[in-house]
């Protein structure tokens, strides 16, 4: 139940018909009492890790395999959408990379259209602060907090012209219950003392019909982003530009305007990080 409520109330940096796609199938599981399903459904697309002895990429290793060769390349897959657990379990391994001696950089995989906004900011400093080299392969989409998380890294591939990058944005939805308790007979009155008259102001502002305070705890987190964002991609930070306004690109023209770097395959990704390695290796060794 804990992931389902996170669901139904954790602030958005998502594509709104990816949310509704999700909304679609989980819903049903919710109000036919399902919600073991709905819990599985939620589960299905954590990250998952493996590593390739670069520059040969026909061999996968498990990161905490005895057998890794030495200048090892972690490959990270992000796939779909990304929730504040999956995100949990990316800094995890972002650790896991960092530690281990036979890996000397890592490539993300990313084919997904953003998720929960929890902690995607640890993540993506996390991933920006590394010792060790770093590239993405957009292989689908490349959206809103996986493009948080895209843009940390130093360097940002697509597969296809055709892959979609950007919606640099932030949402939330807000479902109110008060309707359907009515209905069934339940009055729910929540009485506060006046000597915490502010707490849960913005939820009861909302059940007011009111959004004024969401929308402004919603764009401290989405300049947040976008100066992140600005900082990731040397593209000074404009509220007035569409691409910080949630405009959503092709690939061929995001390498254009700046949003990612080029246009390349897996092999592509994972000789740069290897090239940058070997190079960080060198100058350690000559200093």
């Amino acid at each position: 139940m804990d992931k389902i409520r996170k669901f139904l109330t954790s602030d958005w940096a998502i594509n709104r018909q990816d949310l509704s796609g999700i909304l679609s199938v989980i819903t049903p599981c919710i109000v036919s009492g399902r919600t073991e399903d709905a819990e599985n459904l939620l589960e299905k697309n954590a990250p998952t890790a493996k590593a390739v002895a670069a520059p040969y990429v026909v061999d996968e290793y498990e990161l905490d395999s005895p057998n890794l060769p030495d200048n090892s390349i972690a490959t990270i897959y992000l796939r779909g959408t990304l929730y504040a657990w999956d995100t949990d379990c990316l800094l995890r391994l972002i650790d896991e990379v960092e530690k281990n001696p036979a890996i000397v950089g890592l490539v993300l995989i990313v084919d997904g259209p953003g998720g929960h906004a929890d902690r995607v900011d640890v993540a993506a400093a996390k991933i920006k602060e590394m010792t060790k080299p770093s590239a993405t392969l957009v292989t689908g989409s490349m959206c809103s907090a996986h493009y948080w998380l895209g843009s940390s890294t130093d360097r940002v591939f697509a597969l296809s012209p055709l892959c979609t990058v950007g919606s640099v944005g932030a949402m939330c939805t807000f479902t109110s219950l008060s309707e359907f308790f009515k209905s069934n007979g339940i009055e729910i009155r929540d009485i506060y003392p006046t000597s915490s008259d502010l707490k849960n102001e913005e939820y009861r502002a909302l059940e007011s019909g009111d959004d004024e305070l969401t929308k402004s705890r919603l764009e401290r987190l989405h300049k947040v982003f976008a100066e992140a964002v600005a900082e990731n991609r040397a593209i000074p930070y404009d509220p007035k530009l569409d691409f910080y306004r949630g405009r959503v690109f092709f690939a061929e023209d995001a390498v254009k305007l700046g949003y990612i770097d080029c246009i390349g395959e897996f092999s592509d990704a994972v000789l740069w990080v290897l090239t940058q390695a070997t190079g960080r290796q060198a100058a350690q060794l000559y200093q």
